[in-house]
Order: structure tokens, then sequence, then C-alpha cells
């Protein structure tokens, strides 16, 4: 973790997780698969972030401090996956692949995969999720689209 001068003389924190490394690699399994067979590549970016909760929440914070935090997170949140997909979009142009990728803001990805899901596609890549301590309360995002039916998921 990492707390950095941002703009307006604000603090930004930097969270460098292992999440980051297993998103790359599944980034690379579905840039190779699509590679090898010239296919496109369809990528779903789910912005939302859990300091959303914490603002609305806060009772200590006047409403005017509210929608300024709120808006200071979600202004972060956007430029953040405005980022990534350049770094994609970059990424896919140099190997020669073509890509679309999907920005939504959500706070339950579930049913924005879901959907997206419906539409038909070859094979879906996600990142190794964490197991959760109560898995019964907490599923997985494989475990969600497994439940529905879908059976071409690669974990990486």
């Amino acid at each position: 973790m990492s707390i950095k001068k941002g703009k307006n003389n604000r603090r930004d924190i930097n969270i460098d997780t292992p999440r980051e490394e297993e998103e790359a690699r599944a980034v690379e399994a579905a840039f190779s698969y699509a590679e090898s067979l010239s296919k496109k590549v369809v990528a779903i970016q789910i912005l939302g972030s859990n300091l959303y909760h914490w603002g609305r929440t806060d009772i200590l914070l006047l409403r005017r401090a509210k929608r300024g935090f709120l808006s200071y997170v979600r202004d972060d949140v956007l430029s953040r996956g405005k980022e990534r997909e350049q770094r994609l979009k970059a990424e896919a142009d140099k190997r020669g692949i073509s890509m679309d990728i999907l920005s939504i803001e959500s706070d339950d990805p579930v049913p924005v995969v879901l959907e997206e899901a419906n539409k038909g596609y070859d094979k879906i890549f996600l990142a190794k999720e964490k197991g959760s301590l109560f898995p019964i309360f907490s599923k997985t995002m494989e475990q969600h689209l497994r439940k529905k039916g879908f059976t071409q998921i690669e974990i990486c």
C-alpha cells in the first residue's frame, strides 16, 4: 500500500495486490487464445468501489461533504478504468487482436457478467478469486456462471 500526493493536494491510496497479477494472467490467456484462433476479445470492466458504501453511510459527514467524497471516489474509479482500458487496447493493437471493452459501473458484478455471458462466447476467462471463509454466503464468479450452465470457463 502506498499513499501519494494526488490532485488538489489530496492523498491517493494505491494498493498493489496479488489480484492484479491474477488479472494479468487472465488477460494474457484470453489474448493468447484469441491470437491462436483469430478471435475477437470482449473485455468486461466492472467499475465500482466499496468506498461508496462508506460515503453514503457516514453519519458524521454533512450532505455537501458526502457528495464531494462520492464525487471524488467516482472520478477516481472512472479515471482508473479509462487508464486500464487504454492499456488493454494498446496491448491488443500491438498483438493485432480485435477487441471491444465494455466498462460498466456497478456495485454488484454478478448480474452484469451473467447478462453479458448469455450473449454467447466461446470461452470465458476469469482471474482466480480468493475463496471465502464462509463459501455458502459468498460465491465466486465461476460458481455463479457454472450454476447458470456455462462450462467454457478458464480460471487463470
